[in-house]
């Protein structure tokens, strides 16, 4: 067992490492090879280029206000044919390039069609420059859709894609991306492993939930980030990536509520699972109010976000907080404090890192103290209940032994009175039952019933000195290809025994017979003594309640006592073959 449990515990670090070394591998090849070849700085140099007029106007929609910017291309860098293309990164706003009165380039929403939201999403708008552009006018029109981005100043970029993305995205961007691709890496696979591995229910939720958690603040990232759109070459899809960013950022916050009530020992009370359940109902509810232009997911994530870490406190409110629950909350409260500020300092929460790397550190450290705690607990649970269980099954073997000793060194002794050579035939035949027995006597496994059989036809040898014309056991076992708990038979004759020829039944007759039956096998003592009578089982008894417990216990068998037709007893006795 204790092989067993090492090798468990090696497999749980191999999984750790092997999740830390894809992750890191996944996220080392995002940051070097972004899906195209790498090009040398010095060759395209980035451009910067500044509209020759900005006019504004007022209008009802949105966030009130429509810019056009306007782009003189005679003054702009001579192209020299490098393929250059113009490129602006804009967030919540709907955009269009306009150039001789023919539009280029839009968002692609028109207002007679439906889709979800107001906003386009996160995205670059991008206009390959040819060489006949050179005396052309460019007009970008830009319309904010929330106030949160009505005075954003956007950047307007001649560069080439690639080195755009190794120039100003990567270097900026490619710390966050490389934490975020690694908690969905590593965070999807603890979750699968948990699941995998076949844990408690309790330590499962927990590693699945330290899992999705990690996992959804890294998509959450991810699709904040403004080098994805441009990585991914998802023109056209930049709502989608949006809307997943901001779908995970709600599951993020309801993953973590039930992380932190499962990290109780007792898995959360009432409150904190109603507060669960009130998370997980509030993002339903949101994206289903979405879809029918309710309401805006942009307006109210905040919202949402502190309404969650207020549930945070409620599910705690007048609890005792464990050591587990301290070391989880405070650091996670104030990670999400730093994230906070730096938001409100950028305007953005997409380059807030630190309740990333705070969730990371709790991926590998946490979660792999979760798996490793929950493997030796389950290996302490193993072995705690295998000892129970041979403690168990000696304690009533050794319950039953002075029971068929004694009875047997009373019947030698009340031969020595009377008849002193019976009594040494009795005592030489015992020896030889002890001699050829003690091993089964002693065994915790099942044995053959054959094995059983010599045992009780033993036994009775002895009761017949004693009884003589007085007592007959017929055996009629018909089936005998099945295993059982050791003294099974010999017991319930001997109660059949005690209780109809001991008690002043002088003639008793005892049937013994086997058959086979559905799944197992059926052995049936019948006798014709005074009869079974279940209220008076006491202490008399405690050989057929072992009996029937150690066949519960050691193979799945029953016991039924039910009397007998004419007086006397029956017991069946059913033991399953498929063991």
């Amino acid at each position: 067992m204790k092989k067993i449990q090492l090798r468990q515990e090696h497999l749980i670090e191999l999984l750790v490492a092997l999740t830390a070394a894809v992750s890191v591998f996944v996220a080392v090849f995002v940051w070097k090879t972004p899906g195209m070849k790498s090009v040398a700085p010095a060759i395209n140099p980035l451009f910067v280029l500044q509209p020759q007029s900005v006019t504004e106007e007022a209008i009802s929609d949105y966030a009130g206000v429509r810019r056009v910017y306007e782009f003189d291309m005679t003054k702009a860098p001579d192209n020299k044919g490098r393929g250059r293309s113009l490129y602006v990164y804009l967030r919540h706003t709907i955009a269009e390039i306009e150039m001789d009165g023919r539009i280029y380039a839009d968002t692609s929403e028109r207002d007679d069609q439906w889709h979800i939201g107001h906003t386009p999403g996160c995205y670059w708008l991008t206009l390959p420059i040819y060489a006949n552009y050179a005396e052309k006018v460019i007009r970008v029109t830009l319309t904010p859709v929330y106030q949160n981005v009505r005075d954003e100043q956007p950047v307007f970029l001649l560069i080439d894609r690639e080195p755009l993305i190794h120039l100003m995205l990567l270097p900026r961007e490619g710390l966050l991306l490389t934490l975020s691709v690694l908690a969905v890496v590593a965070g999807v696979f603890l979750s699968l492993t948990s699941l995998a591995l076949g844990l408690k229910p309790l330590d499962r939720m927990r590693v699945f939930y330290l899992g999705a958690t990690a996992a959804a603040a890294g998509s959450w990232k991810i699709c904040g980030l403004s080098a994805v759109p441009l990585l991914l070459d998802y023109y056209g899809q930049q709502k989608a990536i949006w809307f997943i960013g901001i779908i995970s950022y709600l599951l993020m916050m309801a993953f973590s509520l039930r992380l932190l009530t499962l990290l109780r020992d007792d898995g959360g009370d009432r409150i904190s699972e109603v507060c669960c359940l009130v998370a997980f109902a509030a993002v339903l509810l949101l994206l289903v109010l979405q879809i029918a232009g309710t309401v805006e997911l942009h307006d109210v994530v905040m919202w949402y976000g502190i309404g969650v870490t207020s549930l945070h406190l409620i599910a705690l409110l007048g609890q005792k907080l464990s050591r587990s629950e301290i070391l989880w909350l405070l650091p996670t409260y104030l990670a999400m404090g730093i994230d906070l500020a730096i938001f409100i300092r950028r305007g953005s929460i997409a380059t807030a890192p630190v309740f990333l790397i705070w969730i990371i550190g709790n991926l590998f450290v946490r979660g792999y103290g979760f798996l490793r705690g929950a493997i030796r607990k389950e290996h302490l649970l193993q072995v705690q209940e295998i000892e129970l269980r041979r403690a168990k099954v000696q304690t009533m073997i050794n319950q039953i032994r002075p029971h068929f000793l004694y009875n047997t060194l009373v019947t030698i002794y009340d031969l020595c009175k009377d008849e002193p050579q019976r009594a040494m035939s009795a005592i030489l035949n015992f020896t030889r039952y002890l001699q050829a027995n003690f091993t089964a006597i002693a065994a915790t496994e099942l044995i053959s019933f054959g094995e059983e059989l010599e045992h009780t036809r033993a036994y009775v040898s002895t009761e017949l000195l004693l009884f003589g014309d007085d007592l007959s056991v017929e055996y009629s076992a018909e089936f005998t290809a099945f295993r059982l708990p050791p003294l099974t038979l010999q017991p319930i004759v001997e109660n059949a025994i005690k209780y109809g020829v001991g008690k002043g039944h002088r003639t008793e007759h005892i049937i013994v017979h086997t058959h086979a039956v559905a799944d197992g096998a059926e052995i049936i003592v019948e006798d014709d003594g005074v009869g079974y009578h279940p209220q008076s089982d006491g202490e008399a008894h405690i050989g057929l309640r072992n009996v029937r417990e150690r066949l519960e216990m050691m193979c799945g068998g029953t016991l039924e006592i039910a009397p007998r037709p004419g007086g006397g007893t029956v017991v069946t006795v059913f033991v399953p073959t498929r063991q």
